[in-house]
């Protein structure tokens, strides 16, 4: 009897910080758990929620942990991937919190405009798919 054993990518909590910054005489601040996969320390990927708290399926955030607020959001699985290898490789620390993150002048090609995943969505090749995918650089053993 031939016995199949399958690697499956970790799950963690992730607490998201949301904010619908639209409604000017009571803005909603909110925050909500949900599931992700660690990238790294003080980083995860996790599906996008709308601003209606509904889940975005096949779009991802790549998400600061201690703070709760998305670096990049709404990504298809492979610019997700191409997120979390961008914030690992500027060697940030990223359990730090939010306020020395955004100071640190590392962080400049993850924002918007600088990042080349800004456009995804309008890539031909976006796509709502699972994540992790299966050439995903941060599951390579999944």
């Amino acid at each position: 009897m031939t016995t199949s054993t399958s690697t499956v990518a970790p799950m963690i909590p992730v607490r998201l910080h949301l904010s619908d910054t639209d409604a000017v005489d009571e803005p909603r601040v909110s925050q909500v758990i949900v599931t992700g996969w660690p990238v790294a320390p003080g980083l995860a990927i996790n599906v996008t929620l709308d601003d209606d708290g509904l889940r975005l399926d096949g779009r991802y955030s790549l998400t600061h942990l201690p703070s709760g607020q998305a670096i990049a959001q709404r990504l298809c699985a492979r610019h997700a991937d191409q997120a979390a290898v961008a914030a690992i490789a500027t060697g940030i620390d990223w359990t730090d919190d939010a306020e020395q993150i955004l100071a640190d002048e590392r962080t400049a090609p993850l924002r918007p405009g600088m990042a080349v995943w800004d456009w995804c969505g309008y890539d031909a090749f976006c796509r709502a798919e699972a994540y992790p995918r299966p050439d995903s650089p941060t599951y390579a053993s999944c």
